[in-house]
């Protein structure tokens, strides 16, 4: 076109650049299944180590662990970030480091139907993996935990031969699934037989837990962090293990884990009004879970709870249990059950599922529950009587949002 005869009035600025044009385009028939290819074969050509971490319960703590506990020797540690730990997220993640020079990632796999595992692993190509336990969970899609468990065994399975098989040996499943690995295992855990094992476990009145280990017979190693809990303690084993069977020494990958502290709605402490402390378990919830937390509420020591002139409590917030299919009233009111046992002071239930686990707790003994429909009646009812030293835990699938139940109850004053 001509040159305009003069300039505009008022000429407008410089020309946003363009974006720079893709130097190819791929089309494909599957996009997953192309990512997933991408991410394996970038992942061979760059020889990084690669440690895989599965199970139905503890995954991300075992990840966060033995990541911590590599670091302590390796300074190029990556690990999936939060739970990424799907069909799309693994990938991502291998193909983000996958020219980290001398690179070693600690990759979470998940799963919501069975093959997922088998593919995942079939991508990382991990030269060691483990299955933190095996428990209900995910019954919507399963018809059996038999079959969650052949589901999480898939990783054993997939492992190439000279790959490293960590086994827990507290979990019967999980050792009968690892017998799927054609290569070398390694037994780790409390009971006798473990390779890598714990010992010693004491909680700390001040928070946090501690235990000694030893690695294929070595000299004891005391193992302390932030986190709490027995069914913490066989996470943080499983991250230790896993370090170890990478030939990193057991001493130091203790000192890796020291610091250690629980991520946010997977056990972290937060203050609520009238000197009350609440344990936010508040990211997911399962009948094995639940019964953990219950483990630890009833083996809090009185002394630690008294706070005043008014006894303080142990109290449980206990929302539905999501995912559970057609078991999950039964299993809600084993928990209700198990609640009234360990000899709580309060159990609350939110929800409808939470509810019967109220209903079956005060049915089985207990003298003090309650119910509220969602979590915001639930922050109400608490907030009328929270007195100093009071311990709170609050327990819920992700989807039922108990966290806002916390958030109230932390907003009001005294």
């Amino acid at each position: 076109p001509e040159e305009p005869a003069s300039p505009p009035a008022n000429p407008p600025g410089p020309a946003p650049s363009a974006p720079a044009a893709p130097r190819f385009l791929l089309e494909v028939e599957d996009p997953t299944a192309a990512l997933g290819a991408l991410a394996r074969d970038r992942r061979i050509r760059s020889g990084a180590t690669i440690a895989a971490i599965t199970g139905s319960v503890g995954k991300t703590t075992a990840k966060e662990a033995a990541a911590a506990a590599l670091a302590s020797t390796h300074p190029a540690v990556f690990r999936t970030p939060g739970n990424r730990n799907n069909q799309w997220g693994l990938p991502l993640t291998l193909l983000a480091h996958a020219d980290d020079p001398g690179g070693i990632g600690v990759l979470e796999l998940g799963m919501s139907a069975p093959g997922e595992i088998r593919s995942l692993t079939g991508i990382a190509l991990p030269q060691a993996g483990l299955v933190t336990a095996i428990a209900e969970a995910h019954l919507e899609h399963f018809a059996s935990i038999e079959e969650i468990a052949r589901a999480k065994g898939e990783l054993y399975e997939a492992l190439p031969t000279n790959s490293v098989a960590l086994v827990n040996a507290d979990d019967a499943r999980v050792v009968a699934q690892s017998r799927r690995h054609s290569g070398r295992r390694i037994p780790y855990g409390f009971a006798d037989e473990a390779e890598v094992r714990g010992s010693d476990y004491r909680p700390d009145p001040e928070g946090g837990l501690a235990f000694t280990v030893r690695a294929f017979g070595s000299a004891p190693v005391r193992v302390r962090c932030g986190l709490e809990g027995r069914h913490n303690a066989a996470n943080v084993l499983a991250g230790l293990a896993l370090a170890v069977a990478l030939e990193v020494p057991l001493a130091a990958a203790a000192e890796g884990v020291r610091e250690l502290a629980p991520l946010p709605g997977r056990g972290d402490r937060r203050p609520l009004r009238n000197g009350a402390v609440a344990v936010d378990e508040t990211y997911n919830s399962s009948p094995a879970a639940l019964r953990a937390v219950l483990a630890e509420l009833a083996a809090a020591p009185a002394a630690a709870l008294e706070a005043s002139d008014r006894p303080s409590r142990r109290i449980l917030v206990a929302g539905d249990m999501r995912e559970l299919g057609d078991r999950g009233p039964a299993f809600h009111e084993e928990c209700g059950r198990l609640a009234a046992a360990a000899g709580l002071d309060r159990i609350v239930g939110v929800g409808p599922l939470g509810t019967l686990l109220a209903e079956a707790a005060a049915a089985a003994g207990a003298t003090d529950t309650a119910a509220a429909a969602d979590p915001e009646a639930a922050a109400e009812l608490l907030a009328r009587d929270l007195r100093p030293g009071d311990r709170l835990v609050f327990k819920a699938s992700r989807a039922v949002g108990l966290e806002r139940a916390l958030a109230r109850l932390s907003e009001e004053q005294p």
